[in-house]
């Protein structure tokens, strides 16, 4: 073959290889693209699959054994080293201890028969000294049955007339208030299920009591509880701050979402769906203060101003915090929060109001060199490139730490506005409990008896008011307790 026939040969042969190598590198290419789509699910998959009440919204009722072992003693004292605070019961919170009464209702006296040294008797011996001890405790619980007889009276005039029942005999044999306070206490308050209950009533006070009948009390406890619903409504509808959150429920094969409207003396439950008609049907409807939530949107719809729940920010950054490419900004701004934190609780001891501008605007300025680091770290990706899609939690986190950055520093202006948002998240934090320990509600009617019910216990709780007294009145005709 001579030179001129083995250059076409060679020619042609680097062609067929020029279109191999492109056919190559477009391949290579499509198979970065998965790699890359594979490698941002697994991480997607293991964020869900790590996620528990530490680092996210869950409840701690869904943690699972190993996310609870793994919080282990050691991690709890970083935790309380962070936050300033040392092991056991901090300084300046009440403590509680049983104490003695100077008016106890019986007392035993009891004298020694023999002296210790000589043995003589000591009957006639001078009392020189008492030393008082107390034991506290409860009567056996006991049945008290009341006979109400209505005489019947003839008049002069051959009519006679039978004396009216008082309001709670209804029947010729029925259960007293007492007793239904006690039920719907163990019920809505303790969270026992119908069975249990009704199976507590019999080995307390031997008294049978259906399922059925324990339905029929909480009926009556709702409809008893009208008047007290819309009064906490209005009285929230006037107050300056109030918390907002909601959660799910299983009811059967349908979700159920309960909202919760909350103050440190009120609390409101109302269950619906998750959307406006739902809020504007309860106190937000109208409502012209701050609202404390959790950035969910329609929140932005209601109310003069708004608090950003800083918790969630930290739960959220506390799961970022495993990820290499956003370790370094979402330790700087949980260091930045809890700082942060510690300065406002140190100025309160200190009776100031707000920090100083100074300091707010230092605070400012740190934000915003953390939330340009995280704009970096996770920006907007070009739809269509292999990126469109990851980082998806990061880059909503990072925006909305940049365009929220007043509201979820809005504590550190007014010591009036709180941190977080935790005081609505533990008036709901009963439903989750509920939902745990009886199973998902029968019906949207008994998931909305229950939520009255709550919103009656919480706010006597919060009052320090006697629970089990008021919901005696339930039954009675001085009706439901009020709030001041």
């Amino acid at each position: 073959m001579d030179a001129e026939a083995r250059i076409v040969v060679l020619e042609t042969r680097n062609a067929v290889l020029e279109a191999e190598n492109v056919a190559l590198r477009a391949r290579v290419g499509e198979l970065n693209e998965q790699v890359a789509l594979l490698i941002g699910r697994i991480a997607d998959l293991e964020k869900r699959l790590g996620r528990d009440s530490s680092n996210s919204s869950k409840p701690p009722s869904t943690d699972t054994g190993s996310s609870k072992s793994a919080r282990s003693e050691n991690a709890n004292r970083k935790t309380r080293r962070a936050l300033g605070r040392s092991q056991g019961k901090q300084r300046g919170t009440p403590g509680q201890t049983l104490a003695q009464v100077t008016d106890p209702d019986e007392v035993v006296v009891h004298h020694p028969s023999r002296c210790r040294a000589c043995s003589a008797s000591l009957a006639d011996a001078e009392v020189v000294g008492v030393s008082v001890r107390q034991i506290f405790d409860v009567p056996d619980p006991t049945v008290v049955v009341v006979e109400h007889q209505a005489q019947r009276r003839q008049c002069a005039c051959g009519c006679e007339t039978t004396a009216a029942f008082p309001a709670g005999a209804r029947s010729p044999a029925c259960y007293g208030p007492s007793i239904k306070a006690h039920a719907i206490y163990l019920l809505c308050a303790q969270h026992l299920p119908r069975e249990r209950c009704a199976q507590t009533l019999t080995d307390l006070f031997g008294v049978a009591v259906s399922t059925g009948t324990l339905d029929n009390w909480i009926r009556e406890a709702t409809e008893a509880l009208a008047t007290f619903m819309a009064v906490v409504a209005a009285k929230l509808h006037t107050e300056p701050v109030v918390h907002a959150d909601e959660t799910s429920v299983r009811s059967q094969k349908s979700a159920l979402w309960v909202h919760v409207c909350s103050t440190t003396l009120l609390t409101w439950l109302h269950v619906g769906r998750r959307n406006r008609a739902t809020l504007e049907a309860g106190p937000l409807g109208t409502y012209s203060g701050t609202i404390v939530h959790d950035r969910l949107a329609m929140y932005f719809n209601y109310g003069a101003g708004h608090v950003l729940c800083n918790a969630h920010i930290l739960r959220s950054l506390n799961e970022l915090v495993a990820n290499h490419k956003h370790r370094t900004w979402a330790k700087g701004f949980i260091e930045l929060i809890v700082d942060t934190k510690n300065r406002v609780d140190t100025a309160r001891t200190q009776d100031k109001t707000a920090l100083s501008g100074y300091r707010r605007r230092k605070i400012g300025r740190r934000w915003n060199e953390l939330a340009d680091q995280a704009a970096r770290a996770a920006p907007d990706p070009v739809k269509g490139t292999h990126l469109y899609g990851t980082d998806k939690d990061a880059r909503n986190l990072a925006r909305a730490l940049t365009e929220h950055r007043n509201l979820f520093l809005a504590y550190t202006r007014d010591f009036a506005l709180p941190f977080d948002n935790n005081l609505a998240e533990r008036d709901l934090r009963m439903i989750k409990l509920q939902a745990k320990i009886s199973g998902e509600f029968r019906s949207h009617t008994g998931a909305a008896r229950f939520a009255t019910i709550r919103s009656y216990i919480s706010t006597n709780r919060k009052q320090h008011q006697p629970i089990h007294q008021h919901l005696r009145q339930l039954y009675t005709p001085t009706g439901a307790w009020l709030p001041s």
